[in-house]
């Protein structure tokens, strides 16, 4: 059971670092210029005088200059509520809860894991099939339940730093360090190829849908294309440790430069993947603490409970 289980809490880990692959936008935020205006500029001629000409109307942005608006107007709304939806190697789950993106990922979410074997699985730590995830600038927490905070002596949190979610999902040790809705976009920028697809509905509400392909080999070619050198490295090293060779990559961007939604598709060393986040209530406070040390149980003293057998 200890094997199957840890095996249910990777494939958890993995989904979840799907989510919020590391890029936040570590310039200076300024506020996004508001979009050309179509109309054309020019001056009224003094009453009895020829018109003067009117200026030409400034050329429209392309996709990829527009995004860069929509990088700096969402990433300086800083949280939002969030919906998710994450198949992976055959394995589906969603998700609902807020997140910031201020300092590094911080925030709570549910994922629901009703609709996957696995959800069986993970109730033996959690007392049912949803897994309570709280994430902190440094570390991630599953809220544990049922029989399994008596096993640990009445904790409720177990706690996995950085190195820790870094094996268990198979991504750099900095997968979570910075996560916001815009690493999407930033990485179709990336790609050079952007292409905006036209106008949709998002939660009863138009935005525009743009689309994209990353490959490795776009982002050897990616500098100067909105994200940093170092940048670029971590998403290269993302997409190896998961055995991405290419994905598909959307967007939908509001009237108001924000990103609604986005998708990411591929094929992982793991199987098919495909993550679809929904974002709403931009601004929302986001106000979430570690819980007490007291409180929680590393995995290493969970695997040894499991040896023993004091625990499921």
């Amino acid at each position: 059971m200890a094997g199957t289980r840890n095996t249910a809490i990777a494939v958890v880990l993995a989904a979840l670092a799907l989510t919020a692959t590391a890029c936040n936008d570590n310039n200076d935020d300024k506020t996004a210029a508001a979009p050309p205006s179509s109309a054309a500029a020019g001056t009224t001629a003094p009453t009895g005088a020829a018109p003067t000409t009117s200026a030409a109307a400034p050329a429209k942005l392309t996709p990829a200059a527009f995004l860069e608006q929509v990088t700096r107007k969402t990433g300086a709304a800083k949280s939002a509520k969030i919906s998710e939806d994450i198949s992976v190697a055959g394995t589906t789950m969603t998700g609902q809860g807020a997140v910031s993106w201020a300092d590094g990922l911080q925030g709570d979410v549910t994922m629901d894991m009703s609709g996957s074997p696995l959800g069986k699985v993970l109730s033996a730590l959690t007392g049912g099939e949803s897994a309570p995830y709280r994430y902190t600038k440094d570390a991630m927490y599953l809220r544990l339940g049922g029989n399994a905070v008596q096993a640990v002596g009445g904790r409720h949190w177990l706690h996995y730093d950085k190195a820790t979610m870094a094996k268990a999902s198979g991504g750099g040790a900095d997968q979570l360090k910075n996560a916001d809705p815009v690493q999407g976009v930033r990485n179709l920028i990336a790609s050079g190829k952007v292409t905006e697809v036209g106008q949709e509905a998002v939660n009863g509400k138009p935005a525009t849908h743009y689309t994209g392909q990353l490959t490795q080999a776009d982002i050897a070619n990616a500098a100067g294309k909105g994200l940093t050198d170092d940048q670029l490295e971590q998403t290269r090293k993302n997409l190896a440790a998961a055995g991405i060779a290419s994905e598909q990559i959307d967007v939908w961007v509001d009237a108001d430069q924000l990103v609604v939604k986005r998708a990411e598709q591929g094929d992982t060393k793991s199987g098919p993947f495909k993550v679809t986040v929904t974002y709403s209530d931009y601004g929302t406070p986001v106000t979430t603490a570690a819980p007490d040390p007291a409180d929680t149980v590393e995995p290493s003293e969970l695997a040894k409970l499991d040896k023993g057998g004091a625990a499921s």
